[in-house]
């Protein structure tokens, strides 16, 4: 393994590496230390805000330890180099299961607009009034149930 320098191969580990500067460290203490940076800083936030107007300092604190561990989850999954990982696919997008979901999702974006477009003709012309929330609601659920059937066949089709 190399130090990482220009079209270079870099070793694959189980956690994966990201570049600093010219070289390639473990991936885990940089999003470690920078997922502590954010929660302090939500920490503060919450705190300064007085959301918890008897205990700030408890409300930060509390807030701290609950999103410490997915706030350095989220900064790992920022920073690794995918080509890094062990065992990541090199390249995803020409999965056979990128091509299904690419499938089922423009599918579902057809069945959106095509719904929604009937939908609004018939509640133009119906004495019925549905509220906006309610609407929202059944266009997503027609859209995660779209996806998820098409999904589904395509699936089985491959």
């Amino acid at each position: 393994m190399d130090s990482g320098g220009a079209g270079s191969v870099v070793g694959r580990s189980k956690w994966g590496k990201v570049r600093v500067g010219s070289r390639w460290i473990g991936a885990v203490p940089p999003a470690i230390a920078l997922g502590i940076l954010a929660t302090a800083v939500l920490a503060a936030v919450v705190a300064a805000l007085g959301l918890v107007p008897d205990y700030p300092v408890a409300a930060g604190v509390a807030v701290a330890l609950a999103t410490a561990p997915s706030l350095s989850a989220l900064s790992w999954v920022l920073l690794v180099d995918r080509s890094t990982l062990e065992g990541a696919t090199d390249r995803p997008e020409d999965s056979v299961e990128s091509s299904w979901y690419e499938k089922a999702a423009s599918g579902a974006f057809a069945d959106i607009l095509l719904g929604t477009g009937l939908g609004c003709t018939a509640l133009a012309f119906a004495p019925i009034e549905v509220e906006g929330l309610h609407a929202l609601m059944a266009v997503i659920l027609v859209a995660f149930a779209s996806f998820g059937v098409r999904y589904a066949v395509q699936r089985r089709k491959g």
